[in-house]
Protein backbone atom coordinates (compact mmCIF):
# COMPACT_ATOMS: atom_id res chain seq x y z
CA UNK A 1 0.00 0.00 0.00
CA UNK A 2 1.40 3.37 -0.84
CA UNK A 3 1.84 6.39 1.33
CA UNK A 4 0.80 9.71 0.05
CA UNK A 5 1.20 13.13 2.11
CA UNK A 6 -1.81 15.18 0.40
CA UNK A 7 -4.71 13.76 -1.67
CA UNK A 8 -4.06 16.37 -4.49
CA UNK A 9 -0.98 13.95 -5.40
CA UNK A 10 -3.04 11.11 -6.42
CA UNK A 11 -3.10 11.87 -10.35
CA UNK A 12 -3.61 9.52 -13.58
CA UNK A 13 -1.57 10.01 -16.58
CA UNK A 14 -4.55 8.78 -19.27
CA UNK A 15 -1.60 7.71 -21.93
CA UNK A 16 0.24 5.20 -19.00
CA UNK A 17 -3.57 3.39 -18.94
CA UNK A 18 -3.53 0.44 -21.27
CA UNK A 19 -6.35 -1.83 -21.93
CA UNK A 20 -5.62 -3.67 -18.97
CA UNK A 21 -6.15 -0.72 -16.85
CA UNK A 22 -4.83 0.29 -13.39
CA UNK A 23 -6.01 -0.53 -9.63
CA UNK A 24 -4.31 1.31 -6.75
CA UNK A 25 -4.62 1.63 -3.05
CA UNK A 26 -2.92 4.33 -1.04
CA UNK A 27 -2.82 5.32 2.77
CA UNK A 28 -3.95 8.90 4.39
CA UNK A 29 -1.74 9.41 7.47
CA UNK A 30 -4.24 11.24 9.88
CA UNK A 31 -2.74 14.63 10.02
CA UNK A 32 -3.15 14.75 6.37
CA UNK A 33 -7.03 14.19 6.05
CA UNK A 34 -7.37 16.20 9.33
CA UNK A 35 -5.41 19.04 7.17
CA UNK A 36 -7.60 17.77 3.90
CA UNK A 37 -11.00 18.20 5.68
CA UNK A 38 -9.97 21.91 7.39
CA UNK A 39 -12.67 21.72 9.59
CA UNK A 40 -11.94 22.27 13.28
CA UNK A 41 -14.98 19.93 14.87
CA UNK A 42 -13.53 17.26 12.74
CA UNK A 43 -10.85 14.84 13.97
CA UNK A 44 -9.02 11.88 12.37
CA UNK A 45 -7.35 9.25 14.75
CA UNK A 46 -6.74 6.94 12.02
CA UNK A 47 -5.50 6.62 8.53
CA UNK A 48 -7.95 6.71 5.78
CA UNK A 49 -7.40 3.87 2.83
CA UNK A 50 -8.27 5.39 -0.69
CA UNK A 51 -8.71 2.44 -3.24
CA UNK A 52 -9.37 2.86 -7.08
CA UNK A 53 -9.69 1.29 -10.27
CA UNK A 54 -8.83 2.64 -13.86
CA UNK A 55 -10.34 0.79 -16.87
CA UNK A 56 -10.20 2.39 -20.93
CA UNK A 57 -12.74 1.86 -23.06
CA UNK A 58 -11.41 3.57 -26.37
CA UNK A 59 -10.80 7.05 -25.15
CA UNK A 60 -12.73 7.00 -22.09
CA UNK A 61 -11.36 6.20 -18.90
CA UNK A 62 -14.01 4.34 -16.34
CA UNK A 63 -12.40 5.35 -12.29
CA UNK A 64 -13.71 3.51 -9.49
CA UNK A 65 -13.03 5.02 -6.17
CA UNK A 66 -13.59 3.45 -2.49
CA UNK A 67 -12.89 5.75 0.32
CA UNK A 68 -12.85 4.49 3.76
CA UNK A 69 -11.88 5.93 7.25
CA UNK A 70 -12.94 7.50 10.36
CA UNK A 71 -13.48 11.27 11.89
CA UNK A 72 -14.05 11.44 15.67
CA UNK A 73 -16.40 14.60 16.46
CA UNK A 74 -18.94 15.44 19.02
CA UNK A 75 -22.61 14.57 18.74
CA UNK A 76 -24.41 18.25 17.91
CA UNK A 77 -27.38 17.03 20.36
CA UNK A 78 -25.98 16.29 23.63
CA UNK A 79 -22.33 16.71 22.47
CA UNK A 80 -21.06 13.23 23.43
CA UNK A 81 -17.28 12.14 21.85
CA UNK A 82 -18.31 10.45 18.50
CA UNK A 83 -16.82 8.30 15.60
CA UNK A 84 -19.01 8.97 12.04
CA UNK A 85 -17.29 6.40 9.74
CA UNK A 86 -16.92 7.46 6.04
CA UNK A 87 -17.57 4.83 3.48
CA UNK A 88 -17.84 6.57 0.08
CA UNK A 89 -18.10 4.85 -3.29
CA UNK A 90 -18.01 6.60 -6.37
CA UNK A 91 -17.36 6.23 -9.99
CA UNK A 92 -16.72 8.39 -12.57
CA UNK A 93 -15.93 8.69 -16.53
CA UNK A 94 -13.23 10.78 -18.21
CA UNK A 95 -13.26 11.70 -21.55
CA UNK A 96 -10.65 14.06 -23.19
CA UNK A 97 -11.06 17.93 -23.11
CA UNK A 98 -12.77 19.15 -26.15
CA UNK A 99 -10.93 22.62 -27.34
CA UNK A 100 -13.87 24.85 -25.59
CA UNK A 101 -13.21 23.69 -22.20
CA UNK A 102 -11.24 25.49 -19.84
CA UNK A 103 -7.81 24.66 -17.99
CA UNK A 104 -9.85 23.95 -15.18
CA UNK A 105 -11.36 20.52 -16.76
CA UNK A 106 -12.39 19.97 -12.88
CA UNK A 107 -14.58 23.02 -12.45
CA UNK A 108 -16.15 22.19 -15.98
CA UNK A 109 -17.50 19.16 -14.48
CA UNK A 110 -21.14 18.66 -15.61
CA UNK A 111 -22.18 15.93 -13.24
CA UNK A 112 -20.37 13.27 -10.79
CA UNK A 113 -20.46 10.99 -13.05
CA UNK A 114 -18.66 12.43 -16.09
CA UNK A 115 -15.73 14.71 -16.13
CA UNK A 116 -12.84 15.69 -18.47
CA UNK A 117 -9.32 15.46 -18.92
CA UNK A 118 -6.44 16.94 -21.20
CA UNK A 119 -2.88 15.81 -19.65
CA UNK A 120 -3.54 14.12 -16.47
CA UNK A 121 -7.04 13.43 -14.25
CA UNK A 122 -6.83 14.85 -11.06
CA UNK A 123 -8.66 12.66 -9.05
CA UNK A 124 -7.32 13.72 -5.70
CA UNK A 125 -9.36 16.91 -6.02
CA UNK A 126 -12.47 15.07 -6.86
CA UNK A 127 -12.49 12.87 -4.28
CA UNK A 128 -12.10 15.88 -1.71
CA UNK A 129 -14.84 17.68 -3.52
CA UNK A 130 -17.00 14.42 -3.09
CA UNK A 131 -15.72 13.14 0.58
CA UNK A 132 -16.47 16.79 1.87
CA UNK A 133 -20.09 17.01 0.26
CA UNK A 134 -20.98 13.53 1.48
CA UNK A 135 -20.16 14.34 5.35
CA UNK A 136 -23.19 15.13 7.53
CA UNK A 137 -24.13 18.50 8.17
CA UNK A 138 -24.94 17.14 11.58
CA UNK A 139 -23.28 14.61 13.45
CA UNK A 140 -25.85 12.66 15.87
CA UNK A 141 -24.57 9.58 18.11
CA UNK A 142 -27.98 7.91 17.40
CA UNK A 143 -31.09 9.50 15.56
CA UNK A 144 -33.18 8.91 18.97
CA UNK A 145 -30.49 10.94 20.61
CA UNK A 146 -32.65 13.47 23.32
CA UNK A 147 -29.49 16.47 23.28
CA UNK A 148 -29.19 18.19 26.85
CA UNK A 149 -31.62 19.37 29.13
CA UNK A 150 -32.28 23.08 28.43
CA UNK A 151 -32.68 24.23 31.95
CA UNK A 152 -29.48 22.28 33.79
CA UNK A 153 -27.38 20.80 31.08
CA UNK A 154 -28.06 17.22 31.93
CA UNK A 155 -27.32 14.39 29.00
CA UNK A 156 -30.79 13.16 28.54
CA UNK A 157 -29.69 9.96 27.38
CA UNK A 158 -28.01 8.81 30.08
CA UNK A 159 -30.88 10.12 33.06
CA UNK A 160 -33.47 12.32 33.67
CA UNK A 161 -32.19 16.19 34.68
CA UNK A 162 -32.58 17.06 38.35
CA UNK A 163 -33.45 20.43 37.35
CA UNK A 164 -37.07 21.63 38.79
CA UNK A 165 -39.46 22.81 35.79
CA UNK A 166 -40.44 26.63 36.73
CA UNK A 167 -43.26 27.37 35.01
CA UNK A 168 -43.67 30.86 33.59
CA UNK A 169 -46.30 32.82 34.72
CA UNK A 170 -47.27 33.90 31.42
CA UNK A 171 -48.41 30.10 30.18
CA UNK A 172 -50.72 29.43 33.65
CA UNK A 173 -53.33 30.08 31.24
CA UNK A 174 -52.50 27.53 28.59
CA UNK A 175 -51.21 25.11 31.62
CA UNK A 176 -55.30 25.26 33.01
CA UNK A 177 -56.47 24.97 29.15
CA UNK A 178 -54.32 21.99 28.70
CA UNK A 179 -55.50 20.33 32.29
CA UNK A 180 -59.14 20.99 31.27
CA UNK A 181 -58.56 19.33 28.13
CA UNK A 182 -57.44 15.93 29.90
CA UNK A 183 -60.14 15.52 31.61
Amino acid sequence: MERIKAIDEIRIIPEFIGEAGMEREVRIDPEVMTATLANEDLQVTSPFTIHYEVTRHLETLHVRVEVKGEVSTLCARCLSPMTHTVDLHLESDYMPAPPEVSAQVEAERLSAETGYFRNAILLGEYIISELVLSLPFIYLCTEQCRGLCAGCGANLNTGQCTCQANDDPRFQVLSEFKNKLRR
